[in-house]
């Protein structure tokens, strides 16, 4: 039976969702004016373009889940809780949770900046730590220049340092 497939199952989820965001979430909760500028400042672009990609991340999930051979899985885990996989997970959750409940504080720039260094410095522990700060700091400023100048989004900022 195909359902038996783990990865066939998850492909069907994504594709249902994504079919679901498409044809019914996005035309009718996103509110769309007819004097756009520009078709990225659309506010039912960016949605549409995330649905997109999910339909076609589901279909490629089913076709390489339809092409594996099939593998026995290993008898040596049966639904044990193995807690060396699950403690990362649970951090990340909690580290979230975090971020959310600092938002208002910090601000969407200066916390995101900060979250961005803490999870690729600290948690992944990436190698290229420098590279990782620069891009944290500059990215959540350069996207803030764009959506405050260019688009005329309002970003909320932390009422510590404003951004002009």
């Amino acid at each position: 039976m195909l359902f038996k497939n783990k990865d066939f199952s998850i492909g069907v989820g994504v594709l249902s969702l994504s079919l679901l965001l498409i044809y019914y979430v996005v035309p009718v909760a996103v509110i769309s004016p007819t004097n756009v500028r520009l078709l990225v400042l659309d506010p039912a672009f960016w949605p549409n373009v995330i649905s997109w990609m999910m339909l076609l991340i589901g279909v490629v999930m089913m076709a390489t889940s339809l092409s594996k051979s099939k593998e026995a899985e290993s008898s040596r885990n049966h639904g044990l809780v193995s807690y060396k996989k699950e403690l990362p997970i649970l951090l990340l959750i909690l580290f979230f949770v975090g971020y959310y409940l600092l938002l208002p504080d910090l601000g969407m720039v200066w916390g995101s900046s900060i979250s961005y260094i803490f999870l690729s410095v600290f948690i992944y522990k990436t190698k290229h730590r420098l590279s990782a700060v620069i891009v944290g700091i500059l990215l959540p400023i350069i996207l803030y220049a764009f959506f405050y100048h260019v688009a005329g989004v309002s970003i909320p900022q932390s009422e510590m340092v404003r951004l002009p």
